[in-house]
């Protein structure tokens, strides 16, 4: 693990705020883990907010609904965040807005019927991955610990402190939820040490025992990158190893992020599919840095033209996610998913890459949270020795940039590693 400088100001501190009137939405099929979910509706449609506008297939899949009112305009090929082109829905927005009533409690609710609730409303993993909720709340052995993930270790973002802050009765309902559904025997809030205004009231809320839980504890861990990475929360709470190839419920973990948490919530109480989120927006190049509630599909041109956000300067560089872990985009006509927790947009911290040769100073091995041999990777891939990568498990490897930040050679560590990933023998 390493030490990196925050950048979390002045975002971090200033309430989230609302952007609710987008004109256009831009939806991939692809936002999750797994297969593509496949479309319902047909060009000119008339759909509401909410509605279900593409089917699950598969059970690795995920269901998508419309953010808002309005027509489908297209069904078509367009910028994806990740994959670069996807296919896509659009819908031309009306500005009418749903309102959801609350569910008073859930007694009457079944296991599976919270669980259909969950896949029915497009429930998936808020911290990144994108994996289908309802496949992960139905684990296939019996889970021992519950891992709730508040850490948020890359630079710049700050989304899921906002929420913690402004929505943790809610983000404490999901937990329930969970608990309800895997029934663990303990449940660990995990923060780094630099959340220090959660503290008080996930104490609170722990100590009075507000909420239905299991045994309930807070553990603050030290504020290092990338604390919050799945295997790496668990070593740090647990003192168990993820074993290479295998998952966390292998050895009886289970970790939620806190914006999942937030959005199951509104899925069993609201009735409300998964169809906005709160989006962290940094870096120099804005005049206000900002975290603010988008629908999901809203292309980040819109909130550029709806001087939603503003350009100091024009951006040397934009990045989907973190600077660490992030994806650097062409231009501002791509949608978010999702499982976007920020954007940057970054002008004087982007600095020139020079590679020179490997020093074999081992940096690179010191710091990978993996334990893994970066510089071997490089090596290898370099002589397009792709059937030596599977010995040295580069398949592991979580490209958490750790290895490239640390090396003085500049060397594109991940870049390799990602090349070698689509070039190592699928057997």
């Amino acid at each position: 693990m390493i030490r990196i400088k925050e950048f979390k100001e002045p975002q971090h501190n200033l309430k989230s705020e609302k952007f609710v009137n987008p004109k256009k939405l831009i939806l991939p099929l692809c936002q999750h883990t797994g297969r593509p979910s496949t479309p319902c509706v047909k060009i000119k449609d008339e759909v509401e907010e909410g509605q279900l506008l593409a089917k699950e297939d598969g059970f690795i899949s995920a269901q998508l609904h419309s953010p808002s009112k309005g027509k489908i305009l297209n069904i078509s090929n367009f910028n994806h965040p990740v994959l670069q082109k996807g296919n896509a829905i659009v819908v031309l927005c009306s500005p009418e807005k749903k309102s959801y009533s609350l569910r008073k409690h859930i007694d009457d609710l079944g296991n599976d019927e919270i669980v259909d609730i969950i896949k029915n409303n497009g429930i998936v993993g808020m911290g990144g991955a994108g994996f289908p909720s309802h496949v992960k709340l139905q684990p296939p052995k019996k889970i021992d610990t519950l891992l709730i993930n508040g850490c948020e270790c890359e630079p710049f973002l700050s989304t899921d402190h906002r929420l913690m802050i402004e929505n943790l009765k809610e983000i404490f309902i999901g937990i329930e939820i969970i608990a309800k559904l895997i029934k663990p025997k303990r449940i660990v809030f995990a923060l780094e040490e630099n959340k220090t205004e959660e503290k008080k009231q996930i104490n609170f809320y722990i100590n009075t025992r507000k909420f239905k839980l299991p045994k309930t504890e807070l553990i603050i861990l030290k504020t290092a990158y990338p604390q919050g990475g799945e295997k790496q929360l668990i070593y740090a709470v647990t003192k168990q190893k993820v074993p290479g190839g295998k998952l966390p419920l292998d050895i009886g973990c289970l970790v939620h992020n806190v914006a999942t948490c937030f959005a199951i919530y509104e899925a069993v109480y609201l009735n409300k599919p998964l169809i906005e989120r709160l989006v962290s927006f940094c870096g120099d190049s804005l005049v206000k840095p900002k975290n603010v509630w988008v629908k999901i599909g809203t292309t980040l041109q819109e909130l550029f033209d709806q001087k939603i956000l503003e350009f100091i300067n024009e951006p040397k560089k934009i990045i989907s996610g973190g600077p660490m872990m992030g994806i650097t985009l062409t231009n501002l006509e791509y949608p978010i998913l999702k499982g976007n927790g920020g954007f940057l947009f970054l002008r004087n911290h982007v600095t020139e890459i020079k590679e020179s040769a490997c020093i074999r100073c081992a940096r690179c091995i010191d710091v990978c949270p993996m334990n893994l041999l970066p510089q071997e990777y490089v090596k290898r891939v370099k002589n397009e020795e792709y059937n030596n990568l599977v010995d040295l498990n580069i398949k592991d490897c979580i490209e958490c940039g750790c290895c490239a930040y640390i090396c003085p050679a500049q060397l594109p560590i991940v870049h390799y590693i990602k090349t070698g990933k689509v070039y190592v023998p699928k057997n």
